[in-house]
């Protein structure tokens, strides 16, 4: 039936090729039903789809056609979409559990600061010293007043300016107490859609945030501080951005990737 609708349309396997990025081996065999050679499933599924729609034909019609021919393709898609939703279900499942800790947290934070005030003896009595002459009994001496805001540099761990001490010069830092600066980390975010089903598997900073099927249309987006893994079932079919710059091609149609993207090589992974 693809044959016929693409002699009809006066159109060769190449130019078929081309407009579906499906190889030209994979159209011949989808042609002459010899299907053994072809990943099986939802990515032989996406391929009669995109074939029928470059020839004119109804996509789902074609694919109904497809599925009656072929039963036991069906059951593959079936057992996919099973999976599928069992790792959504855990990934669900992972998220509430967060967010319950995270509230635990919230929660407790103002019991914390309170008993840090209660326990915790102020200035005055914990350094043993009489206030200096002048100040008032109920005004906190002048070590004691509120830092000023931290710049987003200081709110990283790294050290700030030395203080200015009462009597106008630096005081100084114990540079062992405070320990050498760290490193200020660029996150990275990755944007992620598919052309045709595509099964992705997503690895940030060691967590699984993403194990499902990648839908045409859908889109998700990761992020990480040291690297993404990823697992890729359809890599002709897998489009992304990293940082906001469009990705290159991983593969072809039905070919299995797997990739790490880091800060020090996600350039490779961006088109020129």
């Amino acid at each position: 039936m693809l044959a016929d609708a693409r002699a009809a349309r006066g159109v060769t396997l190449k130019q078929v090729s081309a407009s579906t990025k499906i190889p030209v081996a994979t159209l011949q065999a989808i042609e002459r039903d010899e299907l053994e050679s072809l990943p099986g499933g939802i990515f032989i599924r996406g391929f009669v789809r995109s074939y029928a729609d470059a020839v004119g034909l109804d996509p789902q019609a074609t694919l109904a056609r497809f599925e009656a021919r072929f039963p036991e393709e069906s059951s593959v898609a079936t057992l996919l979409a099973t999976i599928e939703g069992r790792a959504n279900e855990e990934f669900a499942r992972r998220q509430r559990m967060v967010k319950g800790l995270i509230w635990i947290a919230l929660l407790s934070a103002p019991l914390v600061v309170w008993l840090a005030g209660a326990v915790l003896p102020d200035g005055s009595a914990a350094g043993g010293e009489a206030p200096p002459p002048g100040a008032s009994q109920g005004a906190p001496p002048p070590s004691a007043a509120a830092p000023a805001e931290l710049s987003p540099v200081e709110a990283d761990g790294l050290p700030a300016a030395p203080a200015v001490s009462a009597a106008g010069g630096a005081a100084p830092v114990d540079a062992g107490a405070r320990g050498s600066a760290p490193a200020v980390s660029a996150a990275l975010t990755m944007e992620m859609s598919a052309t045709a089903d595509c099964w992705v598997e997503v690895r940030a900073d060691g967590e699984t945030v993403l194990s499902r099927i990648l839908r045409p249309g859908e889109r998700e987006v990761v992020a990480a501080d040291r690297a993404i893994d990823l697992r890729i079932g359809n890599a002709g079919a897998f489009v992304f951005t990293i940082d906001q710059r469009p990705g290159r091609s991983l593969g072809a149609f039905g070919e299995v990737v797997r990739m790490r993207v880091t800060l020090s090589n996600y350039r490779s992974f961006v088109a020129e």
